[in-house]
Formats: structure tokens, C-alpha cells, sequence
């Protein structure tokens, strides 16, 4: 039976790195109080809340839902009241956009925030441009979503070629840098643009990169093994999914491959170590996560979520953060409706999230992109550093 391709440009692996141990959340939905003097304002949450992805559609509708209770309870009697609407799009194209018309339709929706994939949530934009709607996008690290030049659009997570720039520099600034890298990739949806970036960055810096392109329909672990080998490389990089790249893992050490694996935020998954445990000791990732337990700032938000939904998940952390965004905008300016809120974000504001502190360039991207590396260390992963020095996480 053929294989069913699925959009993979989104920020899931590490999504399922935290949520392997998170209880069952709860479904979206908003908390209604009193209606304030000032008014009611309403954010949109576009994802999947059916289907086969509706434990990641959960977990970005928990995300805002506990943002906006956040603001509800400190909120004085001439502050604004939020709430929350979810569009369910099933993480399925035809539907994304359609829901996306359904919320443009909603006059009292003054932000959007979504979708799981980039594929739709790139597909959907013209209709956010058309209605003046702002978007947050928490989830996607889709290369072509900044592309386009529209200023209704704001992206949380680094995205794919950044993350592979950043992951090259780290991995050559180590004690012994690697003369030659074996970079292997699929040519699915996920995980060229990472490796585009890597190679990029490793050739600046005058190494040698060897890019490996596997087929993601029907994958030849034999011939991707002895391709990535041939040069003797001194580390490999895995730009993918770790369900769908990992099984490469285990050949690579079954030929003679003793150094130490890199890989891209796909790879940040907990089911990887539950499958490759040894093979997968000392493997280092890059993921635009923080570590939310060093974190002072996100300690009250992280516990309080915990206590309601359990583990705060990368989908959450960052569904909360766009949720925190269009909540600051409005406070600010007193914004009123999508337009009030799209002109404030087109100027360059810096915002206080619990993911860290954002500020936004013309293309949408955030200013200063980080990532931050974790290893396999005795089964577990272990914090070690961040591409570029940040005063949110103290360790």
C-alpha cells in the first residue's frame, strides 16, 4: 500500500519530545465572564480540532485558551475582555481555507492564530491580506511563509533554513570541528530547507558538506548509507523526522559509523529514544524551544498551565506566546478591530513572551532568531546551550 504523504513543514517533533509525558488535554474552549465596560475582544484559533491531528490542534487551542484566562484574571474593570473561537480545519487544505473565510467572516475576530501547517497557512494568506486580518503563526517553520512580503504575518519559531545556519555553526564551533559533514535529508516536505542551510554555512565556513537526499516514498537506507559514508565524515546532520529519517540511525552504526549524530528540531522527539536508545546517546539537536524549566519568567505560566493541562508543549508554549502578542497590541493601543491590531504590529515592537522576548522584522521573521541545542544524555535530554546568548534562560 502506498504510503499517505503528509505535511510535515510544521512545528510538531518537538511537540511530541514534550508531549510524550503530558496528561490529556483539555478541549478549547474559552472562559466567558462578565462583559467588560471596555469590551470584548475575540482571537481566532484556525487547527485542526478533529481528525488525526487533534491532539496537536488541542494542544495550540490550550495554548491561547490559557493566555487569555491569564489576562481575564488581572484584568481591571476598563481593560478589554478576551475570548476565543476555534475554526476547526483538520489540518487538511480545502478545509484550512475555507475556514479561513469563516473567520475573516467573524467581524469581532481581531487576530488569527494558526494553522498547524505551513502548507496551509501559506495557501490561506491571500485571504488574510484580502480581509486585513492579522496572522500569528505559532507552529510553522515553513520557509516560504515570509517570503511573500505581507505585513499581516507574524512568525514565532525560527525557521527551517535559519535553524540549518545556526545548527552549522554550532556544530563546527565544537572543541574538534568536523572537516567533512554527511547532511541526509528526504525529499518530503520537511527537512530540505534545513539542509539547504546547514551545507550553506558549513561551505562559508570553508568545511566540506555532502548533501545525501533519500526518498521519503520509498527509502534505500543501503544506498543512503554508503553515500553518506563514502567520505569518511567526521559528523553526520539529519535534516528530518525522526520517525520517518530515524530508522537511518541504527544502519549508519551497523556500517562502522562511531561519531556523534546532529540533527534538526525534528528529531527532538522522545519516541526516538524509546526506539534507538543506545544508537541514539550523544545525538545533538537544534530546536527554536527554550527550556522552559530554566526559564524564571515562564515558571509561574508553565506551572499554572501544568496544573490544568499538564506538560507544556512546544505547540502550547508557543500558541500561548501568539496569544500574549495580540493581548500586548491591544493593551497598548487600545485597538478596537484587525485593522487597529494589524497597524500596531507593523511597528517594531518588542514583546515579553513565554518563549522569550520577540521583536518582529518587515518579513514578519522574527529580528534575532535562536535556537537552542539539547543532547541525548543517558537516555534523556539534556539542555546545553542556545545559538545566540539570551538573559531568558539561566542555567
Amino acid at each position: 500500500m502506498a504510503r499517505v504523504k503528509i505535511d510535515r513543514r510544521t512545528f510538531l517533533a518537538t511537540s511530541a519530545a514534550a508531549a510524550a509525558s503530558a496528561a490529556a488535554t483539555q478541549p478549547a474552549r474559552a472562559v466567558y465572564g462578565d462583559a467588560p465596560i471596555a469590551g470584548t475582544v475575540t482571537l481566532a484559533v484556525v487547527a485542526p480540532f478533529t481528525g488525526d491531528q487533534i491532539r496537536l490542534g488541542e494542544q495550540m487551542g490550550n495554548g491561547v485558551r490559557a493566555a487569555i484566562d491569564d489576562a481575564n484574571r488581572l484584568r481591571g474593570t476598563l481593560d478589554k475582555s478576551y475570548v476565543m473561537r476555534t475554526f476547526d480545519d483538520q489540518n487538511l487544505l480545502a478545509t484550512g481555507l475555507v475556514n479561513a473565510e469563516f473567520a475573516c467572516d467573524d467581524s469581532s475576530v481581531v487576530a488569527v492564530i494558526g494553522h498547524l501547517s505551513g502548507r496551509i497557512t501559506d495557501a490561506a494568506l491571500h485571504t488574510y491580506v484580502n480581509e486585513k486580518m492579522p496572522v500569528i503563526c505559532p507552529a510553522s517553520t515553513y520557509d516560504p511563509l515570509t517570503s511573500h512580503g505581507y505585513g499581516n504575518l507574524l512568525r514565532l519559531t525560527t525557521k527551517d533554513s535559519t535553524e540549518g545556519r545556526l545548527a552549522a555553526k554550532h556544530v563546527l564551533a565544537g572543541t574538534t570541528p568536523p572537516k567533512t559533514i554527511s547532511v541526509l535529508f528526504q525529499d518530503g516536505d520537511y527537512g530540505i530547507d534545513v539542509a539547504s542551510g546547514f551545507v550553506q554555512q558549513v561551505t562559508d565556513d570553508k568545511a566540506k558538506a555532502v548533501p545525501v537526499t533519500i526518498s521519503w516514498e520509498k527509502p534505500d537506507w543501503d544506498a543512503a548509507v554508503k553515500a553518506a559514508l563514502d567520505p569518511k565524515p567526521d559528523a553526520i546532520f539529519l535534516a528530518g523526522i525522526a520517525k520517518d529519517l530515524g530508522p537511518v540511525v541504527p544502519k549508519l552504526r551497523e556500517a562502522g559509523y562511531a561519531g556523534t549524530f546532529f540533527g534538526s528540531q525534528g528529531f527532538f522527539d522522545a519516541t526516538l529514544l524509546k526506539t534507538y536508545p543506545t544508537q541514539v546517546e550523544g545525538l545533538v539537536i537544534s530546536t527554536s524551544m527554550p527550556p522552559l524549566a530554566l526559564a524564571p519568567g515562564a515558571f509561574r505560566i508553565k506551572n499554572d498551565f501544568e496544573q490544568k493541562y499538564g506538560a507544556m508543549t512546544p505547540l502550547s508554549a508557543f500558541s500561548y506566546a501568539a496569544a500574549q502578542i495580540v493581548i500586548a497590541v491591544v493593551r497598548r493601543t487600545n485597538a478596537n478591530d484587525r485593522l487597529g491590531v494589524a497597524r500596531a504590529l507593523n511597528f517594531s515592537s518588542t514583546f515579553d513572551t513565554v518563549v522569550g522576548s520577540l521583536n518582529f522584522g518587515n518579513d514578519g521573521d522574527p529580528l534575532n532568531p535562536n535556537v537552542y541545542f539539547y543532547a541525548v544524555t543517558d537516555g534523556k535530554w539534556k539542555y546545553l546551550s542556545s545559538a545566540n546568548p539570551t538573559s531568558f534562560i539561566v542555567k
